[in-house]
């Protein structure tokens, strides 16, 4: 934490020790003989010259750390002076040529000034060597002899530092190393007219230093002021630094934030319209003449309710219709049987229709959120989300705002999604061919290996048996196992070439050698096993395959089961996070679905598009108006499953790797934050809105409208929590997210901060003025009779010369501080020095603050 310093000036060095541009010198011996000290008389030595305002042609531009206003500014406010910082806090001081008589004592003189034109009383400087030259009327400039009274030091001290002395001890330095902390800074004392042009420029306020710069012979004396010149009303002046801007219209920061107004959101009209209802469907009969109250994204705080028709009867029977015309379609698909055609049999699939399928079939509306939840049919519960949204008219007009927006915007969202969607057609094109080639395999191996026996399917594998991996006897199935030809190697009682081709050819049932062996045994004589066969029985290997144990013809076939295997070639070519959830998976190989992800904030295109749907009543809003308002759950979530419903059905069509159950859109309001998470995991039962991170409050925004937000569009809002019903005295608050509708209507939206907790904790509104700096002047307007404080201080109250420049010698009227206050330590004085003016002058960011239980009705 720091403390806010000024000083009148700052100098160091040799500077520090004379007035004027000459330094003598001296040297001073000491002798120590016999443990005794003599010090003679300090030997004179020559007399150095100073480097004055005429020997320099400026400093350098990297002194200048801000401009006040800055460079080409369009709409500066006019209360406020003209004013430059400089990183070296000495720069004003350093070649000082003498000092000045202020109200405090001796002061030393600035050798710059700042001074500040009117586009029509001055040209921008020319150029010219060795500086830019600008001709000014020298009753536009400032008196020179003041001009101590507009140079300063500010400094940022830890807050620990209280007294003076210290200060200055301190700041010296700072200044000596040149800490960016302290700066220097010059102010011109002119007061600025509105909607004008102007120029400021640092320029030498000696002669000396005029000539110098303008490369002229010196007339007078070097340390006399660079104006008035005799016989000339004009006068041109070298320019060490110049910038232009330009001042607004008429109104500070505080006379336009003063205008503001509360309005009632009932008395100003916003927050609901009146739609016709009567009839819904305009090919048919009306159903009675009714009306209904449409809310919009924003709503007056407490005013949530049922939707309620003029006419109760229309409602239901509109309801009832309305669900009837959503289900058919399912109920149409439960319906489609087929009937035997005359001359066939029933089932033969020929000449069948749907039954009661009429000629001409009409198109049902949509069934908002069928394609995230699975249900084809409105839900009987009458409070679900589903349910409410669908049948009630103010919730599907909503969903219907997000539906138009996918539709007009469908080619640019489109587009910004197979951007995202990256190589997943790629992996999916990889997935469908390893997908078809495992179907195919599956069929082949049913076909010509399900019907093998053990040593006929360990021959068919022979030639791949080096690749094929088996489990080892006494072995878990799931072990890695040893390779097929390192199993039979390891049979002892398997001779070698008894799985090859050959020998199986040889020993095949049916085979010459079979022939043969059985005219020699008897008929009733068992058949021997293979000799494959009964090696590994030898071994020890399980050949009976049954599904408690599986043997080796089972884990023989599962090892080499197709869709394994490409599970395994796919994992390899498609690295992804989703394999390990496809394990159990009834078709591993399904093709990826992915939905694009879009972080534009809805209701930006829901205000810009349809701002009387969005916010009924915006348009009649009055200007200077402040109203308080709240987010409408019910209307968000509707417009959102709109929406995504709506581009889920775009995916589909331009084929898009999807499931249609991805939420692309899941942020109404601008923030960091999500306003829902995926529609998918909604609780089928829950009530509508009840999904949002609000979880189904409304939280507060205030709508203002006024030419303070046109003339200052950085104006901050923040919240801030009273203190015994006022604000504390120091705070930061929550700042609110602002949402542009125009150049001057904004809307503030408070995250976390609904209507009860604003009203229970007593919340402040409070209007921050923007401020990039620094700033110095006084306030317009009328001078009060009796100031509190120097704050008070208008320019009316202030004199100023023909130039516009402040006269030091009109003193206003003293503050007088409350009764009930106690007094301000050490306050500043009129004129007393420069640092006192720069106290007086300082100007504090305007604050405006609205109490939410008044903007509440409480």
């Amino acid at each position: 934490m720091s403390t806010r310093w000024f000083f009148s000036s700052a100098r160091v060095g040799a500077a520090a020790s004379v007035t004027g541009q000459e330094l003598a010198t001296s040297v001073r011996f000491v002798r120590d003989i016999g443990g005794g000290r003599e010090e003679p008389p300090p030997v004179k030595g020559p007399t150095l010259s100073l480097v004055g305002p005429g020997d320099v042609f400026g400093f350098d531009r990297t002194m200048v750390l801000r401009e006040e206003p800055p460079p080409g500014t369009p709409d500066a406010a006019e209360n406020v002076m003209a004013g430059v910082e400089l990183a070296h806090a000495d720069l004003p001081w350093l070649l000082s040529p003498g000092t000045a008589v202020a109200g405090g004592g001796p002061t030393p003189q600035p050798w710059v000034v700042l001074v500040v034109l009117a586009e029509d009383e001055a040209a921008p400087p020319r150029d010219a060597h060795p500086l830019p030259v600008l001709t000014a009327p020298v009753a536009a400039l400032p008196p020179l002899a003041e001009r101590w009274a507009w140079a300063h030091v500010e400094a940022r001290l830890p807050a620990d530092v209280t007294d003076g002395e210290s200060a200055r001890r301190l700041v010296e330095q700072k200044v000596r190393h040149h800490a960016a902390d302290v700066v220097g800074r010059l102010l011109c004392p002119r007061r600025l007219a509105p909607d004008r042009g102007w120029i400021a420029a640092v320029v030498p306020a000696t002669a000396a230093g005029r000539d110098a710069g303008l490369r002229a012979t010196p007339v007078g004396a070097a340390t006399a002021d660079a104006w008035p010149v005799a016989g000339r009303d004009t006068v041109d002046l070298p320019v060490y630094h110049w910038w232009t801007f330009r001042t607004g219209k008429a109104g500070t920061f505080e006379e336009l934030a003063r205008r503001l107004r509360f309005t009632p959101a009932a008395a100003a009209g916003l927050g609901t319209r009146t739609i016709d209802v009567g009839r819904p469907w305009p090919a048919e009969e009306p159903l009675a003449p009714a009306t209904v109250a449409m809310d919009g994204a924003l709503r007056a705080p407490g005013t949530a309710a049922p939707e309620t028709w003029t006419d109760p009867t229309a409602q239901d029977r509109f309801r009832a219709l309305l669900g009837e015309r959503l289900d058919a379609p399912a109920r149409r698909r439960e319906e489609i049987v087929e009937e035997p055609a005359d001359g066939q049999e029933e089932g033969d699939g020929q000449g069948a229709e749907p039954v009661g399928t009429p000629d001409t079939v009409a198109v049902a509306p949509p069934l908002y959120g069928s394609h995230h939840t699975g249900r084809q049919t409105v839900p009987a519960e009458p409070d679900s989300w589903m349910s409410t949204l669908n049948l009630e008219v103010r919730r599907r007009v909503a969903a219907a705002l997000g539906t138009r927006y996918v539709q007009l915007e469908q080619e640019f969202l489109m587009a910004r999604a197979w951007e995202q969607v990256g190589e997943i057609r790629q992996a999916n094109r990889m997935l469908a061919a390893g997908e078809l080639a495992a179907v195919a395999a599956e069929r082949a191996q049913h076909k010509h290996l399900d019907p093998l026996g053990v040593a006929d399917l360990v021959t068919v594998m022979a030639p791949v048996s080096g690749r094929v991996h088996v489990a080892a006897p006494q072995q878990d199935a799931e072990a890695p196992g040893v390779t097929l030809a390192g199993l039979l190697a390891s049979a002892d009682k398997v001779p070698t070439g008894a799985a090859d081709t050959s020998f199986v050819r040889l020993t095949r049932t049916g085979g010459a050698l079979a022939r043969r062996v059985g005219r020699v045994t008897e008929p009733d004589a068992p058949v021997p096993e293979p000799v494959l066969v009964q090696g590994l029985m030898d071994m020890g290997m399980n050949l009976s395959g049954d599904a408690d144990n599986p043997g080796l013809p089972v884990d023989l076939r599962r090892r080499i089961d197709p869709m394994r295997l490409q599970v395994l070639r796919m994992t390899d070519r498609i690295p992804a996070d989703f394999w390990a959830r496809r394990d159990e998976d009834d078709r591993p190989l399904r093709p990826i679905m992915a939905h694009p992800r879009f972080t534009v904030p809805i209701a930006e295109e829901l205000l810009a598009r349809w701002p009387e749907w969005a916010l009924p009543g915006i348009s009649a809003l009055p200007p200077d108006s402040v109203t308080l308002l709240e987010t409408n759950p019910e209307f968000i979530a509707a417009t959102l499953v709109g929406l995504n419903h709506e581009f889920n059905r775009e995916l589909l069509w331009r084929e898009f790797p999807t499931d249609q159950r991805g939420t692309p859109f899941a942020r109404f309001w601008p923030g960091d934050d999500a306003d829902v998470e995926e529609i998918a995991l909604w609780s089928p039962d829950a009530p509508l809105g009840s999904h949002l991170r609000t979880g189904g409050a409304g939280n507060l925004v205030l709508l203002v409208r006024g030419e303070l937000l046109r003339r200052f569009p950085g104006t901050a809002l923040l919240a801030v929590r009273g203190v015994g019903g006022e604000l504390p005295p120091a705070f930061d608050g929550v700042t609110a997210t602002p949402l542009a509708l125009d150049e001057s209507t904004v809307l503030y939206l408070f995250a976390g901060l609904d209507a009860a907790r604003a009203r229970a904790e007593d919340w402040f509104f409070v209007f921050r003025e923007p401020m990039r700096g620094t700033q110095f002047g006084f306030d317009s307007g009328t001078q009060p009779a009796q100031m509190k404080s120097w704050a008070d201080l208008t320019w009316e109250g202030v004199r100023v010369a023909v130039g516009a420049s402040v006269l030091l010698g009109h003193v206003p009227p003293q503050p007088t501080p409350p009764a009930d206050e106690p007094p301000p330590p050490d306050p500043p004085v009129w004129g007393r020095d420069a640092a006192d003016m720069a106290r007086i002058a300082f100007q504090q960011p305007f604050q405006l603050a609205f109490r939410a239980t008044a903007l509440l009705g409480g």
